[in-house]
């Protein structure tokens, strides 16, 4: 099935840049997009003395340990190379990170940097700029001549069901209430219903939901159950300060349950917090369908009081152009999930009447049983339905604005990921797409172009040869079949010291659902 998604307007100016250098250094060969020294260093990747001296980064509080060696350098001692072999290499300064690329899109506004290289310290950027402006001493050093971009943000998940396959209902319905009620749904989610409540077993799920935002770009996530140890570790979680998160505090409430479930003492007690800066971002599934009933849930936020700039709408399809002139009037926001609408409902959300509205609309895909499988495959989905409805309404650099700089926005997180900036987390995604046009190319990216993404500046995804060349690579590394591309995928283990694998994830879901999880891969 063909899918098609949406993205928040903040236009763009030109996208055209002129050819990018792709060839190696001196001193270096191309080898598979990769540039390998045959002087006596490591596929790109070169070796320089420690640094002296340097400023520490201070303490973030987030629920994980910020805190990096502050002694001499570590020796990186023997390393691997694409082949499996050892190559010589000497001292490097762990933490320390040039990637450059053939185009670096940091998504504060619509330039390219081409080419450009971004300098990661510890797990922060320290440096954006053209190529040669970062210091490269200490640095190990990861040349590619594809696109560097942020990590990509999904504002609109439901991480515990990303193990389920698509739900094919053969119907169309009115609103959510509908196919909620409806006993094809209920068991289709029974393998959900009957084990969410048993640890392991929900461990597995939410680790499986998160594993497939890992390996298809995405770095922060919306849409993870209540806070357990088992999964505060790979991704990061947008709703939950602690874990492997990084915000200096929860500031975000959610409500998949439906306004219907607040009353008003509670709308008062939340617009309170939300007047002290205690609540930043509330994010509520909202008006989802096309009838009277599901746009009556938005006459309920408004008489509540709850359509503020705090307020993030899901979905609102059922909303009217009047309705969203208000919407942007109080300054709230809109996610987009065109792919999971047009699936449950036939039709889906007016953005052109958001966007006039001067409304913030972000896209993300809502959950794999209705939804796209990833956020680049929503985005596609998204940009076809646009051009189809509301041609020009969008440039190709407004559909990733609206998987990373908005949607952080929108959830407040802005101050940490979403843009490629000094200062902020070293979230990052490189893909072997053509630098020349790389918005473009960025969008139609398949699962086999995603050659690094780091995460917290750690080496998290990626290509066996890039991850190998890392000494930041952490020491449990996966294999992966990226639609016939070789990757892997390395992560410390879990706190709660389960240690885990892809296949022994794979392997707790087969045993309550017998077909296993959906494959991490969209690869259509």
């Amino acid at each position: 099935m063909t899918r098609i998604l949406l993205v928040a307007s903040i236009a763009f100016g030109a996208l055209f840049a002129t050819a990018c250098h792709k060839r190696c250094e001196s001193g270096f060969i191309s080898q598979g997009g990769v540039c390998v020294s045959y002087m006596g260093v490591d596929a790109g990747m070169t070796v320089t003395p420690p640094r002296d001296g340097g400023v520490e980064e201070p303490v973030r509080d987030g629920g994980f340990d910020p805190t990096r060696d502050a002694g001499p350098p570590r020796d990186a001692g023997p390393r691997r190379d694409a082949g499996g072999g050892v190559v010589d290499g000497g001292p490097v300064t762990f933490g320390r990170i040039l990637i450059r690329a053939g185009a670096v899109l940091p998504m504060t506004s619509d330039e390219i940097i081409e080419p450009g290289e971004v300098l990661v310290v510890d797990d922060t950027i320290e440096c954006v700029g053209g190529r040669g402006i970062c210091d490269a001493t200490n640095a190990t050093i990861v040349e590619t001549s594809g696109v560097l971009v942020p990590g990509l943000v999904d504002a609109h998940n439901h991480v515990a069901y990303d193990w389920l396959p698509e739900w094919e209902p053969g119907r169309l319905w009115d609103d959510h209430s509908q196919w909620q009620a409806n006993s094809a749904y209920r068991d289709f989610v029974q393998a959900y219903s009957m084990n969410s409540g048993i640890l392991e077993h929900l461990c597995a799920m939410v680790q499986w939901g998160e594993l497939r935002a890992l390996v298809n770009g995405v770095t922060t996530i919306f849409g993870t159950p209540q806070p357990r140890v088992c999964y505060r570790w790979l991704i990061r979680n947008a709703e939950l300060s602690s874990g492997y998160t990084g915000w200096d505090a929860d500031r975000m409430r959610s409500n998949t349950l439906g306004i219907d479930t607040v009353d008003q003492g509670e709308a008062d007690a939340l617009v309170m917090d939300m007047q002290m800066g205690e609540v930043t971002a509330y994010m509520i599934h909202l008006a989802e369908g096309l009838s009277t009933r599901a746009r009556d849930e938005y006459v309920d936020l408004v008489a509540l009081g709850l359509l503020r700039p705090e307020t993030v709408i899901i979905h609102g399809t059922a909303l009217t152009a009047a309705d969203f002139i208000d919407v942007g009037n109080a300054g709230a926001k809109v996610v987009w999930s065109p792919s999971s609408n047009f699936e449950l409902y036939g039709d889906t959300t007016d953005i052109s009447a958001a966007v006039m509205a001067g409304v913030s609309v972000s896209i993300a895909p809502d959950w794999t049983p209705s939804g796209a499988d990833d956020v680049l495959h929503e985005l596609r989905y998204a940009k076809t339905v646009a051009e189809t409805r509301w041609p020009g309404l969008f440039t190709d650099a407004d559909y990733l604005a609206m998987s990373t700089v908005v949607p952080a926005n929108q959830m407040a997180v802005d101050t940490w990921v979403g843009t490629i900036e000094i200062g902020k987390y070293a979230d990052l995604v490189v893909l072997d797409v053509d630098p020349t046009t790389p918005y473009a190319s960025v969008l139609e990216a398949r699962p086999g172009d995603i050659r690094l993404v780091l995460l917290n500046g750690v080496p998290s995804y990626g290509d066996p040869a890039i991850l190998g060349a890392m000494i930041e690579t952490p020491g449990d590394c996966y294999d992966l079949d990226a639609c016939g591309t070789a990757k892997q995928a390395c992560w410390a283990q879990p706190p709660d010291n389960n240690a885990v694998s892809p296949d022994s994830i794979a392997s707790v879901i087969g045993g309550f659902y017998p077909p296993g999880p959906q494959d991490l891969f969209d690869c259509r």
